[in-house]
């Protein structure tokens, strides 16, 4: 029997968090009665024009937005770097970081959902841990890019 390194082990923690991150995503996208992604680009530019925003504001909407789609679809090709590579490139993680931080997505997927179940509505509790997931993430990443064994 062969025993995971604790490199392996962290690697595929994360990845399965972007891809149960993503599975979330499609779920209640799917039971919202939405199409993903279709029914989200669809809204976002339906009430963006009702909205009438337009100039340097609607840019930076229209890319905080936008962000938050590229996200989404880079928690694929990042849980499936974690997972079956058993790595992940430097800067594709460090986009996919600044991403999160503009969509304010936790890398710890069971974050939100816990919040969600367990009632917990203090906008202050949600960005300490958001901030503290990031934090892990990103510092046992470095750890394991640092102290690579095999």
């Amino acid at each position: 029997m062969k025993i995971m390194s604790l490199k392996n082990k962290i690697y595929l923690f994360w990845g399965v968090m972007d891809v149960l991150a993503l599975a979330g995503y499609l779920f209640f996208s799917i039971q919202g009665g939405s199409i993903p992604f279709y029914s989200d680009i669809h809204g976002f530019y339906t009430n963006y024009t009702q909205l009438g925003v337009s100039g340097l504001t609607g840019g930076l909407i229209q890319l905080l937005f936008f962000i938050n789609i590229l996200l989404i679809v880079s928690l694929a090709f990042s849980g499936w770097w974690m997972i079956a590579k058993k790595d992940i490139n430097n800067i594709f993680l460090i986009v996919q970081e600044i991403g999160r931080v503009f969509s304010l997505k936790c890398s710890i997927a069971l974050i939100p959902l816990i919040m969600h179940f367990s009632d917990v509505r203090s906008p202050w509790i949600a960005i300490l841990l958001f901030v503290l997931s990031e934090v892990v993430k990103l510092g046992s990443i470095m750890w394991i890019k640092r102290n690579d064994e095999p």
